[in-house]
């Protein structure tokens, strides 16, 4: 059937390719482009990336380097289609995704619409292992979800455009791009106001205002609905913790790491070991070396034991004349860590519209000038 389908495909273009050679007239140039389309969709059904690209060419140069939107549209479900049929390979090799990628940019769709969706959903599921894909969603930009985009999803419990904003949130966590993370803040935020997402969003929304130095207080509303979801998570009490400071607020922020420590008994202690560094450096920021050290050695252990990679930091920490003269010492823990934790979300406010509001219009004002160099460069794109 394919090989027949692609024989009858390819005698067209030849028929509409001579017709235009003998006459370049706008009805034979648009014979050409729907037989160009026509086997370019089937190429992606094969999964033939290098005659797929070709073929995107030959319709780039009938188009004059400028595709129309009525041809872009058209080339979206070709995308959407060929990375279905490469999945298997895309996973293996991922870079495949840089070439895909720099084809989509020549694409011109007046978003939002279905199939600019579609160009997400193309890539959504490498999202863990394509290394592009912060510069695809910077392309792309998350604020062009659908409505229908945001409806929950039974089986993964999560609605596609509310995974795409977690997991870009994800990869945006602790990098340097203020203006991507200002942006994605912002409409997080405004996309949390709109639809129905989960517990989840908020704890991700957190650690984007964390990273901009958002009041703290704002920040730990923010965080109480994942907190009395999920109270028995160490991952909730763990960033609740970031919301003290070592110096002011130290009492709360020890039994915050403390409490997070005993709801991850029952985990992996790799999954723990973000807490034991945060302990650590607490108590080195108090000059408590000894107390430090207990929580390094732990830090460190574990790492070995998974043979992961130890940060040029923490082995610079290690170098330091202090870490190699004092003796570890396990600090004291016996104080009502959980009653402390209890009162902190007793007097936490709950989150609301208002609120959300005044986080949505302070980002406005005081990333103004980030805001629109994001907007600026979408546009040039």
């Amino acid at each position: 059937m394919a090989y027949e389908e692609i024989e009858i495909i390819t005698k067209n273009l030849e028929i509409s390719y001579g017709e235009f050679c003998r006459e370049q007239s706008e009805n034979n140039r648009k014979q050409l482009l729907n037989s160009l389309l026509k086997i370019c969709y089937f190429y992606a059904k094969e999964g033939n990336l290098e005659a797929f690209e070709k073929t995107f060419i030959q319709i780039r140069n009938l188009e004059n380097q400028m595709l129309t939107e009525k041809t872009s549209i058209c080339l979206a479900e070709c995308f959407f289609r060929l990375t279905s049929i490469l999945n298997g390979k895309i996973m293996q090799y991922p870079e495949i995704l840089d070439d895909i990628f720099t084809l989509m940019l020549d694409l011109r769709i007046n978003t939002p619409c279905k199939e600019y969706t579609l160009l997400y959903k193309s890539v959504h599921k490498f999202r863990k292992v394509w290394n592009g894909y912060v510069d695809f969603c910077r392309w792309w930009n998350l604020e062009n979800f659908l409505e229908e985009d945001f409806i929950i999803d039974k089986s993964s419990k999560m609605s596609l455009a509310e995974s795409a904003l977690i997991f870009y949130s994800k990869r945006l966590t602790n990098t340097q791009f203020e203006e991507d993370v200002a942006k994605l803040a912002l409409t997080f935020i405004n996309a949390k106001q709109k639809y129905n997402l989960t517990v989840y969003s908020n704890y991700y929304i957190v650690k984007l205002l964390l990273q901009l130095k958002f009041d703290n207080n704002q920040i730990r509303s923010v965080l109480k609905p994942f907190i009395a979801v999920k109270p028995f998570k160490p991952w909730g009490w763990h960033l609740m913790s970031k919301t003290f400071s070592v110096i002011n607020s130290f009492n709360e922020k020890y039994a915050c790491l403390l409490l997070a420590l005993n709801f991850g008994k029952e985990f992996n202690d790799g999954i723990l070991n973000g807490i034991y560094f945060d302990l650590a450096l607490m108590f080195k920021d108090l000059n408590k070396y000894a107390n430090s050290k207990f929580f390094l050695e732990i830090f460190l252990s574990i790492k070995a034991r998974y043979g992961h990679k130890i940060p040029d930091f923490v082995i610079k920490i290690t170098r330091e004349s202090w870490y190699k003269s004092v003796i570890s010492e396990r600090p004291n823990t016996h104080f009502d860590y959980k009653e402390v934790c209890r009162e902190i979300y007793r007097q936490t406010k709950d989150v609301d519209s208002v609120l959300l509001n005044e986080i949505s219009a302070k980002l406005e004002n005081d990333f103004n000038e980030t805001l629109q160099w994001s907007k600026d460069w979408y546009e040039t794109m």
